[in-house]
């Protein structure tokens, strides 16, 4: 999936029928590329819709189209071809399973979004009473773990880049981590951990409410450009971020968000300024995750 770019290409009104919104998906060197329509008009009128799983939920969502998914079907079977290649073929494998191409064409694999207007929350036992609407309704989250936003610090992987320079390995870039936001100009790492509730952007900016950490599964160790995975940063991170006294096997970085109600159409932008509203002690996860 790391080698897919997404990119919106067109958008017109955030609401109503005559919304229009397409995402280009193109593999990493751009020379193939396929237009998706996820208008909110395109996805309800769609009728071809599944039950997927998503932890212990069931989500609803449609099917975006046949082009979409020959394209990722494509990607993941060169991906494979190429990582077979580079491993070097096994000779002890029999010539059936060498060349049993109906297993290698993932032609059952489909391309969805969610529908517009989701009924999916998050976990409710996070959230604390700024964040719960006049109906008494926790946020909203689309097809992501379980929050919508994540946000992380510049010092947090300065930190954690100074821990693997040490002991002489490579550095890496936030992308590992796919934070929403970045913030910069803390006077210690990992200082996030301890807010409760921040404002980006002035006073009439959105209010966000970090709500918990972030349990960090093998995606982190996987270069976010060239797909290509490594032990680090889990085998680091788990010297000094093991903190959940419930479950000593999963490591976090990074700090997950919620907006408070009536913040959910501010913008912010690149240079903004974050305000610490609230301070407190960092939560952790109440259920052990031991994330994958």
């Amino acid at each position: 999936v790391v080698l897919v770019r997404q990119h919106i290409c067109s958008s017109g009104s955030s609401s109503g029928s005559g919304s229009s919104i397409k995402i280009q998906l193109s593999d990493s060197s751009k020379k193939e590329k396929v237009m998706v329509d996820i208008s909110p008009k395109t996805l309800w009128d769609n009728p071809v819709r599944y039950q997927a799983g998503l932890w212990d939920e069931s989500v609803e969502v449609v099917d975006v189209g046949d082009k979409a998914a020959s394209f990722i079907q494509s990607i993941i079977v060169k991906y494979n071809k190429k990582k077979k290649k580079n491993d070097g073929d096994n000779d002890d494998d029999d010539d059936d399973d060498n060349n049993n191409d109906n297993d290698d064409d993932y032609s059952d694999l489909r391309v969805v979004a969610q529908l517009p207007n989701p009924h999916r929350r998050v976990d409710a036992r996070y959230c604390p009473a700024a964040t719960v609407d006049t109906l008494g309704r926790v946020p909203k989250v689309s097809l992501t773990d379980g929050f919508p936003i994540l946000i992380a610090s510049e010092e947090s992987l300065q930190e954690l880049n100074r821990r693997l320079e040490h002991k002489g390995k490579d550095t890496i870039s936030m992308s590992r981590f796919r934070p929403n936001i970045v913030v910069k100009g803390l006077k210690e790492s990992f200082g996030e951990d301890y807010w409760k509730a921040i404002q980006i952007g002035g006073i009439h900016g959105p209010i966000l409410h970090i709500v918990k950490g972030c349990p960090r599964c093998k995606q982190s160790c996987t270069d976010q450009m060239t797909g290509v995975r490594f032990d680090e940063p889990l085998e680091t991170l788990k010297d000094f971020r093991a903190l959940n006294a419930r479950n000593k096997e999963d490591v976090y970085f990074a700090q997950n968000v919620v907006l408070q109600p009536g913040s959910e159409w501010k913008g912010v932008k690149v240079g903004d300024p974050v305000k610490v509203l609230t301070k407190g002690d960092p939560i952790w996860d109440i259920d052990a995750v031991q994330a994958e």
